[in-house]
């Protein structure tokens, strides 16, 4: 038995696809108000719970030997959900997710995360993500740690301020750096291969096979005939913006810092640990392509 947490979530629905499509038994803890007749439609059973609720995670857990969770606030505020916050769910949340598993007598257990490297130390987002790695590697499970590179639908979307149908479009940084976007639907195929092996602790990162820089993706877009203004947010501040908003906003500075430090990275991640586990992943060009076709 299977419990999914973050099943929800964009990424999470299609895992449960994947796990539906593979005749794997899950159930999916869904939070009491949240709409579960996608996942029930798959085939799921829905479990109504909360991260802070210790008792309806120990519920959620009996009889599970295997756990595969998304959740994230990130992922919550950019759906548009106000009171998510990193404390609770990235920090509090998965701890208490965590020890309830392993009480519960789980096997294994998939956290999906981020590279998280030097530059983004005391970032909130990454600190809680952090804790929650070491806090699988200390217990009895076998921890599976699952690191994509940034989501071609998130970050070529009005989301994050990249409105192409618009014409208009926000750059963080100098927008010069390369990144190998992913799509989800390779992360969940990774993630439901990764989940369902039975050898040891993984920590994967992994990328696309195709590194564009923001200037780059903004120009595949004008070439297929969508003239964009792109405005530049300058380093200086979303290096302030972060720092301000640290302790009163953490959400916000995270995602500054994070923007921050993807416009100073140098090397993509490889799209070779998806190929290993027999995956061809998409580029993000055939992405973009195929959204100019649909318009």
């Amino acid at each position: 038995m299977i419990l999914l947490v973050g099943g929800t979530g964009e990424l999470g629905r299609r895992i449960a696809g994947r796990l539906s499509a593979r005749e794997a038994p899950f159930r999916a803890l869904v939070r009491p108000g949240s709409d579960a007749s996608e996942l029930e439609a798959l085939g799921g059973v829905s479990v109504a719970g909360d991260l802070r609720d210790r008792g309806s995670l120990k519920r959620a857990l009996e009889g599970v030997d295997l756990v595969i969770t998304t959740v994230t606030a990130i992922g919550r505020a950019l759906a548009g959900e106000r009171r998510a916050t990193i404390r609770d769910v990235d920090l509090h949340g998965n701890a208490n997710l965590i020890d309830a598993a392993e009480a519960a007598g789980a096997a294994r257990f998939v956290f999906v995360s981020f590279v998280i490297d030097p530059g983004l130390a005391g970032v909130p987002l990454a600190e809680a993500k952090r804790a929650s790695e070491q806090r699988l590697t200390r217990s009895r499970m076998t921890g599976v740690i699952v690191r994509p590179e940034m989501f071609q639908e998130v970050w070529i979307s009005e989301l994050v301020g990249f409105d192409w149908r618009a014409g208009r479009v926000r750059i963080f940084g100098r927008g010069s750096a390369p990144h190998a976007y992913v799509a989800t639907d390779d992360v969940a195929e990774a993630t439901v291969r990764l989940a369902l092996d039975s050898s040891d602790a993984h920590d994967v990162a992994f990328g696309g096979p195709q590194a564009l820089t923001r200037r780059e993706v903004v120009e595949r877009f004008e070439r297929a005939g969508h003239p964009i203004s792109a405005r530049h947010v300058p380093r200086a501040v979303l290096r302030a913006g972060s720092l301000a908003l640290h302790r009163i906003r953490p959400i916000p500075a995270s995602l500054m810092a994070m923007a921050l430090n993807a416009d100073r990275q140098t090397r993509p991640l490889s799209a070779e640990p998806l190929r290993e586990l027999g995956i061809e992943p998409r580029p993000v060009g055939a992405y973009i392509d195929e959204l100019v076709r649909r318009r």
